[in-house]
């Protein structure tokens, strides 16, 4: 009996700290960040993906060494938007408790989001969240609807273009200059850092063992394993979910062929 009520503590309480994180991410309040400079020029002319349309990674969202949920990362291509060709990034994240998938519209060199749509159900209950970023780039409105509440709206603003984590996973993958030593400012809505290719090392993940690049933000909240190789797969993702105490580890990679 006390065997089971230790094992019931250690898968609980991962599933309610992602409660809290969804809540928190949801909750966050307005305000003016200042930022680094984004890219340098030479690296905008590198838009061509070096993965195809249609790409998916999946991975088990773990705890330790306790297995808590899947989740998948897909690169759906680039969409005509508003007159304007756009990337489509999407992210899913599914446990006992929560059930989350942010799709992300971005420029095409993988730069600065255009629009995010965000659709939550935590406990049962269904939200969903849209960000709209201004032509500029230099604030975001975002609006939360929650059935029986009234819509709520607020508009962050930045000296400089605000930028999403998710599209910039894919601006490293697609970096040739990629290396260890180099490091990339960031700009989000309510926070900057900047991301710093730490090392060149292995990993062992579900899907394989993999020589990998090791990046981590400044201060510390995201950490990236990407092979090092051409594909640049994250192979494990911390920091997206739970404060960092919860990672996605890779379990499978389904690629369609490139488009023409």
């Amino acid at each position: 009996m006390r065997r089971s009520r230790i094992l019931f503590f250690f898968l609980i309480i991962p599933v309610l700290l992602l409660a809290v994180f969804v809540v928190y991410r949801n909750g966050r309040a307005p305000g003016i960040q200042s930022v680094f400079p984004a890219f340098s020029g030479d690296e905008k002319a590198a838009v061509e993906a070096v993965f195809p349309s249609g790409e998916v990674v999946r991975f088990g969202v773990y705890s330790n060494i306790f297995k808590v949920g899947e989740g998948s990362l897909a690169y759906a291509g680039t969409v005509l938007r508003g007159g304007e060709r756009q990337q489509h990034v999407r992210m899913q994240v599914e446990t006992l408790s929560v059930n989350d998938t942010d799709d992300v519209y971005g420029r095409e060199d993988f730069s600065f989001p255009r629009r995010v749509e965000r659709n939550i159900k935590l406990f049962g209950r269904a939200e969903r969240i849209e960000e709209i970023y201004a032509d500029d780039g230099r604030s975001v409105t975002i609006s939360k609807a929650v059935k029986d509440r009234p819509l709520e709206t607020q508009v962050l603003g930045s000296e400089e273009p605000l930028q999403n984590v998710l599209l910039m996973i894919y601006r490293l993958r697609n970096d040739p200059a990629l290396d260890v030593g180099k490091a990339y400012a960031i700009n989000l809505p309510t926070q900057k850092f900047v991301l710093s290719v730490k090392s060149r090392t292995k990993l062992k993940v579900p899907l394989g063992v993999f020589s990998v690049f090791y990046i981590e933000s400044t201060p510390a909240k995201y950490k990236i394993w990407m092979t090092a190789d051409p594909k640049r797969l994250p192979v494990r993702i911390q920091g997206l979910v739970s404060f960092g105490m919860v990672y996605l580890a890779a379990t499978s990679v389904e690629s369609a062929e490139k488009q023409p």
